[in-house]
């Protein structure tokens, strides 16, 4: 039986700046003081501050991500083909052995391309892809049409897909991408290759199921957050606010949200960063845009919010912030076409609204008018929630089975 004695975290990039990026990170520190495993972080982009303060080995190729790059031709070949990520990561991996490391891929479509799982591939390692977005099936990473604001059902670049004007900027943007997609679909055949998978939500894996291999093993490990049992919000009908937490963007339907808070004449405060902020601003000037928020102030402003808010409009797979806000006793509020539904128990923990739908969103604020239903739904949500929590330790230990299992499986 071989024993664990490597973990390489493959990220785009080395700090927080997305939910995939923080759940790299957490999983790279989640081992870092395991004394009989090395751990090693190898990313494109490094803006991580506090190395010398970590165990963790991190490398990096020192780039940009492809659409930063000042240079956008250089930007846009690494994008769909990094040949430094491919070199510096293959020299890397001389230096381990196959039979006791594990390499974790989290994001690849920003920085690293899928180069590095070619290389990975081709030297025999055993490798797991956590699938946190659907860029392993999808060109534009979310099953969404970007330009109608609607929830794609076209079969993935069928010749259908090719001619859809989709993306969030425009048609050639959109031919950059099945640039990119055809590479990893065709030369690299990453879906073919793709053995072991972590998927963080049922729902998730359900769109995407159909494009992996009937042989993938597929383990679902729900992603961890780090937050007390002593942070319980108490007297939450003394609130008076309800809350958004995310990117500004269209697909997020943080105007949803705008809409029915300012139609219902309650209070309403944006926490995050996008696009439309300046946009959200002139429109909605009665919502209090706060703008980017670290960790720790965002659940100083969950505790006080009545609920919080998730609005999304396109197939989200497993936001870290549903299960933050339940941590602490905030009931939630969430689109019936997402991953949040999977994590609330209706009229317990939080209620669903259908999709895009500004008056059934009206409608289930309404309900949070109730300060004795809010009550029940506070307690609720922060006891089903410390019942089995998401934390980090949890997370560890489901993934420290899944790298034995997965290491110890059949050569392949």
């Amino acid at each position: 039986m071989s024993e664990l004695k490597n973990i390489i975290i493959v990220n785009d990039i080395n700090y927080i700046n997305g939910g995939a990026a923080k759940v790299a990170i957490n999983t790279a520190k989640a081992f870092e003081n395991d004394e009989k495993i090395n751990v090693y972080f190898f990313s494109s982009v490094d803006k991580n501050t506090n190395k010398e303060n970590e165990k963790i080995h991190y490398i990096t190729t020192n780039q940009e991500e492809s659409l930063h790059d000042k240079n956008k031709i250089r930007g846009a070949i690494n994008g769909i083909w990094n040949i430094k990520a491919k070199r510096d990561f293959g020299k890397l991996l001389k230096k381990f052995d196959k039979n006791d490391t594990i390499i974790h891929i989290h994001s690849w479509s920003k920085a690293l391309s899928s180069s590095v799982f070619y290389i990975a591939n081709k030297k025999g390692f055993k490798i797991i892809v956590t699938l946190h977005d659907y860029f392993s099936l999808c060109p534009n990473g979310g099953l969404y049409n970007y330009t109608k604001q609607e929830i794609c059902n076209i079969n993935p670049m069928s010749y259908k897909c090719i001619k859809c004007n989709c993306d969030s900027r425009n048609y050639m943007f959109k031919v950059y991408r099945i640039v990119r997609q055809f590479v990893q679909n065709k030369l690299v055949k990453m879906n073919q290759k793709i053995k072991y998978v972590v998927s963080i939500s049922d729902f998730s894996i359900k769109q995407m199921r159909i494009n992996l291999q009937p042989n993938t093993i597929i383990k679902r490990v729900y992603n961890p957050i780090q937050t007390n049992k002593e942070n319980k919000i108490n007297n939450i009908e003394k609130n008076d606010y309800y809350l958004y937490v995310g990117r500004l963007s269209k697909e997020k339907g943080v105007e949803l949200f705008c809409k029915a808070i300012t139609n219902l004449h309650e209070k309403g405060i944006v926490i995050g960063d996008g696009e439309q902020l300046e946009i959200l601003k002139k429109d909605y000037p009665q919502i209090d845009f706060l703008g980017w928020k670290k960790s720790e102030q965002v659940i100083e402003y969950m505790k006080n919010a009545r609920a919080l808010i998730f609005p999304s409009l396109w197939y989200e797979c497993a936001p870290l912030t549903i299960l933050e806000a339940l941590s602490i006793g905030l009931p939630c509020i969430v689109s019936d076409e997402c991953a949040a539904v999977e994590f609330i128990k209706e009229g317990i923990t939080g209620v669903n609204f259908k999709r895009n739908s500004a008056e059934d969103l009206k409608d289930k604020i309404k309900l949070f008018r109730d300060n004795e239903y809010l009550k029940r739904l506070n307690t609720s949500a922060y006891e089903i929630y410390w019942n089995n929590p998401f934390d980090i330790s949890r997370y560890k230990k489901d993934l420290r089975e899944f790298y034995n299992e997965v290491l110890n499986s059949e050569k392949e």
